[in-house]
């Protein structure tokens, strides 16, 4: 005999999406300073955590400090957060993507050019290497 499918209560899949939106902020809080630049959250499932780390070598280890210190973990996430997770589980899994670098380009090159200029003249000014004035053309330059 086939058992028949577990019903989720009506709004269950939208506070995990909460649940997971607010641990995602506080990922820092969450696991620690010193795990939070290795790990991310990949989901919360049947009220466990599951966090994701990309450097294998330390996937063992991870899993073991967690089980050690799911306790305090677990009461930090009650008290900051206000959710009850009931385990925690490691996972490998891909590193994030990288965020695309801003495009630094000026839609004015001369601008810059210009700008750079003024700040290496004012530099000089500072120095003593040029005397305060106008800018006069170079002698014979005329």
């Amino acid at each position: 005999m086939r058992a028949a499918p577990r019903l989720k209560p009506a709004g269950a899949h939208l506070a995990g999406t909460a649940a997971e939106a607010r641990l995602r902020q506080a990922w820092r809080f969450v696991v620690g300073p010193a795990l939070a630049p290795r790990t991310r959250l990949l989901r919360v499932q049947r009220d466990i955590l599951v966090l994701g780390c990309w450097d294998l070598a330390r996937i063992g280890p991870l899993r073991e400090a967690a089980a050690a210190a799911w306790p305090d973990t677990r009461e930090r996430i009650r008290r900051g957060l206000g959710l009850a997770l009931m385990g925690l589980q490691v996972e490998p899994c891909d590193p994030p993507p990288e965020a695309p670098l801003p495009d630094s380009r000026d839609p004015d090159p001369l601008r810059g050019a210009l700008l750079l200029l003024e700040a290496r003249r004012r530099e000089r000014l500072a120095r003593g290497l040029e005397p305060d004035g106008p800018l006069d053309a170079p002698p014979g330059i005329r």
